[in-house]
């Protein structure tokens, strides 16, 4: 799942001979005939339904899709073919943090122009993070990922609660009826540990209190702030004053989103995308949207795949941007979301027949797909993976009573200062 990304891998000096076969017949220019590779970590059967429709419909351009990498691996074996001069016309799937990396080789297409209208019809919300300095380094595909609140509903009504709060403050006093310690059961899931997901998590309740993860410029870090001390107390309270969530981990298998817990019984909330859906299949569950904050909004944090072209040439670059102009189309956007078990990347795929049918088959989709007007995604900056592993290592010291919020935050936004500063420096 997209939205669950890894730390963005360091550049390694990587030799990609099974994968050479890239650039394209018309690099050069002229009007012939246009070949185009392009990498994916899509499944084999994506790939074929890619090539076979694009081809079949685009005389004079033939597109031959390559498996280069799971999506947790793909980076450095891309960020090491452009050291090489190896790379494809286009990548598929690349999350928007690393896409800065990737613009360090100047090879990056900008598609501002090209690809204007496809880009104002996408969520407004994804539409930031495909930009970084200026320009437009990758198109939002469909197939993205968000989460949302999964409730026990056998749970709510022994306790007596009627329907899924509406606001984090609701959600704190139904957790605290919801629990009995004594007996380890537990309202809601608060994740620990240090991977991306804790900050990942928290952020939706920093931007539903009113607060921000960056300043606009994304010169600084800016969660450590009134709105990201009151975010993190709640956090904080759930676990340590109202003994309303574990005080343990329930990660498994390197997931951190604790979905065991409940899927177990252990607790009766849990933010969640998506992907956990088969494994609290025997659960008798909702989905709600993510309770509003203090803002009185709600908020979630959406992960997205992005299409990215690199300069072949003129005659390779329009072609390259008709192929993800083409993927950007409604259609071809509702095919994604349906092979990938995800979410719209645009409202108006939302109608289309293959968005339809899996809406139809699972009962919370439209749940996770309305969330999507009310999503952020990661800012597009090199310091993103460092700030964020950072902020979550605080964020874990926090709830295990080793630093109070404010101190967690402090430390988190000094550190990620610094890797801002250093990557401003080395640019």
């Amino acid at each position: 799942m997209r939205l669950r990304i890894a730390a963005v891998a360091a550049a390694a000096a990587l030799s990609l001979p099974a994968l050479a076969a890239c650039g394209s017949s018309g690099s050069s220019g002229g009007s012939g005939p246009v070949t185009l590779t392009y990498w994916t970590s899509g499944l084999p059967a994506e790939t074929k339904w890619i090539d076979s429709h694009f081809n079949a419909t685009h005389h004079g351009i033939t597109v031959h899709g390559q498996y280069v990498a799971s999506s947790d691996e793909s980076t450095s074996k891309e960020v090491a073919a452009l050291k090489t001069n190896t790379e494809p016309n286009v990548i598929l799937g690349q999350d928007p943090a690393s896409l800065p990396l990737l613009a360090e080789s100047g090879k990056v297409v900008d598609l501002s122009k090209s690809l204007k209208s496809e880009t104002n019809a996408l969520y407004p919300s994804i539409r930031p993070a495909l930009f970084y300095q200026g320009k437009q380094l990758g198109m939002a595909l469909g197939g993205v990922g968000d989460y949302a609140l999964f409730y026990n509903k056998k749970d709510f009504a022994a306790a007596g609660i009627k329907a899924p709060p509406k606001t984090w403050a609701q959600l704190e006093a139904d957790a605290k009826k919801l629990s009995d310690p004594a007996r380890h059961r537990y309202g809601i899931y608060i994740p620990f540990g240090t991977d991306e997901w804790i900050s990942y998590d928290w952020e939706s309740l920093l931007w539903s209190d009113g607060g921000q993860f960056l300043n606009p410029s994304q010169t600084r870090t800016a969660f450590d702030s009134p709105a990201g001390v009151a975010a993190l107390t709640t956090w904080v309270n759930l676990v340590r004053k109202d003994h309303a969530a574990p005080t343990t981990s329930y990660a498994q298998a390197g997931s951190y989103d604790g979905a065991p817990a409940f899927a177990s019984g252990a607790v009766a909330m849990i933010v969640d995308g998506q992907w956990a859906l088969s494994e609290v299949k025997n659960t008798d569950y909702g989905v709600a949207p993510m309770p509003a904050g203090t803002s009185g909004k709600s908020a979630a944090g959406i992960g997205i795949g992005t299409a990215t072209v690199f300069d072949h040439g003129s005659a390779a670059n329009d072609a390259a941007t008709t192929f993800v102009k083409w993927l950007a189309q409604p259609a071809q956007g509702a095919y994604l979301d349906s092979a990938t078990s995800g979410l719209p990347s645009s409202p108006d795929q939302l109608s289309q027949p293959a968005v339809k049918k899996e809406e139809a088959s699972q009962p919370s989709y439209r749940v996770f797909a309305s969330q999507l007007a009310t999503g952020r995604v990661r800012p597009t900056v090199p310091a993103y993976t460092a700030i964020s592993t950072d902020l979550a290592t605080e964020i874990n010291a926090a709830l295990t009573g080793g630093i109070s919020p404010a101190a967690a935050l402090a430390k988190a936004a000094a550190e990620g200062n610094k890797a801002i500063a250093s990557d401003a420096a080395g640019s």
